[in-house]
């Protein structure tokens, strides 16, 4: 297998186009496509502990969820330059796939969905991210499949009593602006999602909402070891996570 073949496998399966408008995914680094692939390194962030990482195991594609450029960039400097120079010199492949890997069929919110075992499951955006959906069972229930295969101390907004079998709505990620809970509020009663603020907890208590922060790691790593192990069974190449 080539660098090209584990690229067209990745578009096949969260095609670019499916990428929120603006996001950077795809290539990032490197040129090499007809490359050998022997061994692929796959992490939620491509931080410098994370590269370097990837460089003591002699990978040859770092595959991570989060691009290594979000906002434009004027001069390649410190940690930036850094990164670049390990993974330039040592020829390593990063390739991201973000948004379109939260959106995708069996993607990362697909992942949350299916944990939950939702029902008569809808995207709970228009673009696809998040999913809505009923939960069959108790809040406590709720609670304890959280802490077993999210977060053990999540961070839970009760603002209201939940009967049994609610509307649940999930989000990879960052996802608890103050904007997405008064979205999310007219659909769900209960939103399970990350990086909640003191503005969005305030908000959601005033709307009724039942919020809670499995936090932004913990809501796209589940997901991200579903997609290791669908890679190694799929490609048949040895696959390491690097910071899960």
């Amino acid at each position: 297998m080539y660098v090209c073949d584990f690229i067209r496998f990745i578009e096949e399966f969260a095609p670019k186009e499916l990428a929120i408008e603006g996001d950077n995914v795809g290539l990032q680094v490197g040129d090499n496509l007809e490359k050998e692939l022997n061994r692929i390194g796959i992490a939620l962030d491509p931080s410098l502990h994370v590269i370097k990482k990837a460089k003591d195991f002699e990978v040859d594609v770092l595959f991570t969820h989060h691009p290594l450029l979000k906002d434009p960039i004027r001069n390649f400097t410190g940690v930036i330059y850094k990164k670049l120079k390990i993974l330039m010199e040592d020829d390593i492949i990063l390739y991201s796939a973000h948004t379109n890997l939260d959106v995708c069929k069996n993607g990362l919110n697909d992942a949350l969905s299916s944990l939950y075992g939702l029902k008569d499951v809808e995207y709970l955006y228009d673009n696809g991210l998040g999913r809505v959906g009923l939960f069959e069972g108790s809040f406590e229930d709720f609670l304890k499949i959280t802490k077993t295969f999210l977060h053990k101390n999540p961070v839970v907004v009760k603002s209201r009593d939940v009967d049994e079998n609610f509307k649940l709505a999930v989000l990879s990620g960052y996802g608890l602006s103050q904007s997405a809970v008064k979205y999310v509020s007219e659909k769900a009663d209960v939103y399970l999602s990350g990086d909640l603020t003191h503005h969005s907890k305030i908000l959601a208590e005033e709307l009724g909402l039942v919020v809670i922060d499995a936090t932004h790691y913990s809501t796209e790593v589940y997901g991200l070891k579903k997609i290791k192990d669908m890679l190694i069974d799929k490609l048949g190449v040895e696959v390491i996570s690097l910071d899960f």
